[in-house]
Order: C-alpha cells, then sequence, then structure tokens
C-alpha cells in the first residue's frame, strides 16, 4: 500500500480548484511529480506544492493500492477525488464544493462537513461523511437529465435542498433532516432520510424515498397502505402522479 499525506500550507481566504488530488491522478507518479501537479486559486495556476505540504511513499502503485490522508480545513479547497475509480481519499476535516465529483470507484471518507455539489453526478464508489452537507448532494448539474447513476452516498448529519435532483441509480442515506425537494425528478435511485424534511419527490417517475421523520407531501402523490419496517410503521404513497410517477414514497406514520 501507499500512502500520501496532504497539508494545507495556510487558511485559503481564495478557494482552490484542485481536481488532481486523486488516486487515479497519483498511480504513476513519484512525489517529485505530485508536487508539480497544477492546480487553480483564483485565476491563477499553480503548483499543488505551493499550497500545501505533500509527504509519503515515492513509488508509484495502482490507483486501488494508494490512500491519499488530507489533514487540516480543506473547507475551500474544491472537486478533491473528482472522477476516481478506486482507492481511498480520506479528509480529516471538511472540503469544499464539488467533492467527488463524478465518482467512478473507491471511497472518499470525510470526518467534517462537506460543501455543495457532493458527489455530483456519481457513477460508483461510496462517499461517507460524518458530519453535514450541503445542497444538490448527488445531484445532476444544470442541463443534465441524469445525477447520480451509481455508488452510495452516507450522510451521518443532515443534508441541504435538492439532496438526489435527477437521480438515476445508486443510493442515499441522510442521517439527519434534508433541506427542501429531496428526490426531485428522480429516475430510478433511492433516498433514506433519518429526520424531517420538505416536498420529497416532486415529479419523481422511479425510485423509492424513505423519510423516518416529518414531511410534507405534494397532494399529487396517492395514499396508499401502511407498511411496517424494522418495526417502523410508514404511511406509503405513490407518485408523483403529475408525470405519471411510479415511484414510492414512505413517510413514518403520524409525521405526515
Amino acid at each position: 500500500m501507499r500512502t500520501i499525506t496532504i497539508t494545507p500550507r495556510e487558511e485559503f481566504r481564495i478557494s482552490v480548484e484542485a481536481e488532481n488530488i486523486s488516486s487515479d491522478k497519483f498511480a504513476s507518479l513519484n512525489i517529485e511529480q505530485i508536487k508539480s501537479l497544477a492546480v487553480w486559486q483564483g485565476n491563477r495556476q499553480k503548483a499543488l506544492s505551493d499550497l500545501f505540504a505533500i509527504e509519503g511513499d515515492d513509488a508509484p502503485a495502482t490507483a486501488e493500492e494508494i490512500t491519499i490522508r488530507l489533514l487540516g480545513d480543506f473547507s475551500s479547497v474544491k472537486r478533491i477525488a473528482e472522477g476516481m475509480t478506486a482507492g481511498l481519499v480520506e479528509v480529516q476535516g471538511s472540503v469544499g464544493m464539488h467533492a467527488g465529483n463524478n465518482m467512478k470507484g473507491g471511497l472518499l471518507s470525510i470526518t467534517g462537513d462537506a460543501d455543495d455539489w457532493l458527489a455530483r453526478e456519481m457513477r460508483g464508489g461510496k462517499v461517507v461523511v460524518m458530519g453535514d452537507a450541503g445542497n444538490y448532494v448527488g445531484s445532476g448539474y444544470r442541463g443534465e437529465k441524469c445525477g447520480m447513476r451509481g455508488g452510495e452516498i452516507e450522510i451521518k448529519g443532515s443534508a441541504g435542498a435538492y439532496v438526489g435532483e435527477h437521480l438515476c441509480g445508486g443510493s442515499i442515506s441522510i442521517g439527519g433532516n434534508a433541506g427542501d425537494f429531496p428526490g426531485a425528478a428522480n429516475q430510478g435511485g433511492t433516498i433514506f432520510i433519518g429526520g424531517s424534511t420538505y416536498l420529497p419527490g416532486a415529479e419523481m417517475s422511479k425510485g423509492a424515498i424513505t423519510v423516518k421523520g416529518e414531511a410534507k407531501v405534494l397532494p399529487s402523490f396517492q395514499k396508499m397502505e401502511i407498511v411496517q419496517i424494522d418495526g417502523v410503521d410508514f404511511q406509503k404513497y405513490a407518485g408523483d402522479l403529475v408525470d405519471n410517477g411510479k415511484g414510492e414514497l414512505l413517510v413514518g406514520v403520524g409525521s405526515s
């Protein structure tokens, strides 16, 4: 196994675009080559080592054999682990926008919080956030027909609005509350929300959304039977009927 540790040299007042922080990008490179990889801070291109201290094993390895440890505050660093197919990126802190964009494999683990657009259009792999996440978790970017297509996202805390917008596959689990319109235009993925939310599943055509806490349900959902999961009663709904949807929405009984 090969381990590489990255630490910010300072607190960033201007955000950093760092899509090169990825096991796939590091795999064939030695430490000096990794240090010379390009990042953008505002409108200025810099070397990775200009902004971060980098240490670790020098010998190249496969992406599957690489662990990247990010120590410190990365909340102003965007696009970490973008397009990753294998390996482990372990963030011991918080991350900026677009972390895990288009991931296809591997594990992105975040001990703090994640900003907006976490795991945008993810295809595979797993993302775990121990804290909270922002808006548009697992969603599609503007104009995209599909957001997340596969893989797994687990948020231990709460998340913002539009979780899983245009979801086409994969699963998203939120331990706490979610903001407005989770699963909007869901086309086949699954979302679990341990807390409360508002208007889940608007315009969904397929897929499933489970809300254990309170939820305001759109009138375009058809009320079905009561179902029990792990000893908990849920009211089942079908919809969104505005789009002739065949999605399944479950809301904790007495919460809707």
